[in-house]
This record gives C-alpha cells, structure tokens and sequence, in this order.
C-alpha cells in the first residue's frame, strides 16, 4: 500500500538519491532509481521492505505502516524545516551558492540509531572506505534478508553479540571489542533520552560510554539522529569550509549567524564542499 510521506517544503528527493550514491558507508544498502528510493529496516524482530518516492512510501500489506512511514520521514529528514537555513544564507554569498547547488536537500541520516552506534566505532581512526566494508560484513553476517536487501539488526539483537561473534564476522578484534561495549552502553541510555534530552545531557551520556569520544557522540547525535541544533566542533569542517570561504571563512561569524542550525550548515558545507572543488578543478583545467 501507498501512503503520504510528510514533507515540509522546500524537499527534493532527487538531491537525496545523489547524496545516498556519493555516501560510501551506506553504498549497497539501498536501491537507488532517479525517482525513488528502496530500504529495508527491521521492526520487531521481522525486515520490512519499502519504497520511498517524492510524496508516498510504499510499504507491505502486512506491515506496520506508520512506523516506516516514520523511519522513511527520518532517514530522509522530510520534514525538517530548511527555510531558516535559506533565509540565513541569503546575507552569506559562499554559502548561497551552495544553498543553490544543493536547493531541497534535507538531512539524510542513517537509517536507525542501531547502525550508527555500531558504524561509530567502525570510523574511528580509519579511511571511510574500510570503515565501509567493515559495516558491510557486519551486516552481511548479522542482517534480516529481504527481498533482495538486507536489514540492519535491531538494538536488542545488537546486544545479545558478544565480541568474539563480531570479530569472527569484521575480523578486526580492537573494533569488534570497543562495539560490543559502545551498543550496550547506548542501548542503556535509550533512544528516546537520546532524542529528547537537552543536546549537553545527551553529549555527555554517550561520552561516558568506554570508546565514545566527541567525534563518535557527534556523529550518533548528529549524523544518526539528526541533532542539528549544535555542533560540538567547527574545527571538524573547517577544511570543507575554506573550499567555500577561501580565506573569508570567520568560525565565529559562522555560528553567530546559523545559530540553532549550525548543524544544517555543517550538511550542506560536507556535501557541497566536494563539488565546489570539482568545479573549481574543471574551471583551471579549462
């Protein structure tokens, strides 16, 4: 069956599907078309497949179908707000140009708190495109199958694994032993204090965790669970930036002007840096 996907305006789906096939850690989770994305994620111990299209999810007859219209609406982060972001910009010219490039694009977060817990400690001190295949053993041995994709383990079976489970599958033992400890220790705090609580309490929850640092709390809060409204540290972007702003770029200026969506700012400046500097690269080599 077909249902609406809440959206709040400006929204393209298409920005989405080009951020998803240029985001190496979730490469091969999804199908990607030009107009339509299909994930699959499990609920209750049972994988559900649905598809995600411009204004509908298209889900199973069987399924719980508010609750993956919910995920689909997160995951993609539909119905964010951007025009605050857009108003921002308007007195920032670098930025606006890439406001312009990327116009419509919402947060696209990973799929579940699950996976960022685990996919956290996989990034630490590691090129992303090892950090990636790592995810993808991890879900190839633990994953629900369906319809051809496969859905990443739920808390609860998350917790049940214990280290010498999720090295035999990753074969990285240090990384197998510091997850095993990191999705008990979310799994303890919840998600719902995760999402909920103010953004300090919920940072300082995940930094007493053993093996969550202020990288790896960041990227749960704001890549997992899409907590925009800070951004624990500028010096993070700040290369992606200057490919921006070139010498212009002010950090504090930055922050004094975005405020409360710092963390939206911080999206587009990692999305839009990249084709700022191809475009730049084809301009010389013209």
């Amino acid at each position: 069956m077909k249902l609406p996907l809440p959206i709040t305006k400006p929204f393209s789906l298409a920005r989405s599907i080009a951020f998803l096939r240029s985001f190496p850690p979730c490469r091969g989770d999804y199908v990607l078309a030009d107009d339509a994305i299909t994930a699959a994620v499990s609920i209750g111990g049972v994988a559900y497949r649905f598809k995600i299209t411009e204004a509908t999810v298209e889900v199973p007859d069987d399924a719980p179908a508010q609750a993956l219209v919910a995920r689909a609406a997160h995951f993609l982060g539909t119905e964010d707000d951007v025009t605050p972001l857009y108003r921002a910009a308007e007195g920032d010219p670098p930025f606006r140009a890439v406001v312009e490039r990327l116009h419509g694009l919402h947060h696209v977060r990973f799929l579940t708190l699950p996976e960022i817990a685990v996919y956290c400690v996989m990034m630490q001190r590691t090129p992303i495109a090892i950090a990636a295949r790592l995810k993808r053993r991890f879900v190839e041995r633990f994953g629900r199958r369906v319809d051809g994709l496969i859905a990443f383990p739920e808390m609860a079976e998350l917790v049940a694994l214990d280290a010498d489970a999720i090295a035999d599958a990753i074969q990285h033992r240090p990384k197998a032993n510091a997850i095993a400890g990191v999705v008990r220790g979310v799994a303890a705090i919840g998600e719902t204090f995760l999402r909920t609580a103010p953004y300090a309490e919920a940072r300082d929850a995940l930094l007493a965790i053993a093996g969550v640092g202020p990288f790896s709390a960041a990227a749960i809060l704001l890549r997992g669970l899409g907590r925009m409204d800070e951004l624990p540290a500028m010096h993070w972007f700040e290369d992606d930036a200057r490919a921006i702003y070139g010498r212009r770029f002010d950090a504090r200026a930055v922050i004094a002007r975005y405020g409360a969506h710092i963390g939206y700012w911080s999206f587009y400046v990692k999305t839009g840096a990249p084709r700022v500097t191809a475009s730049s690269t084809r301009r010389l080599s013209a």
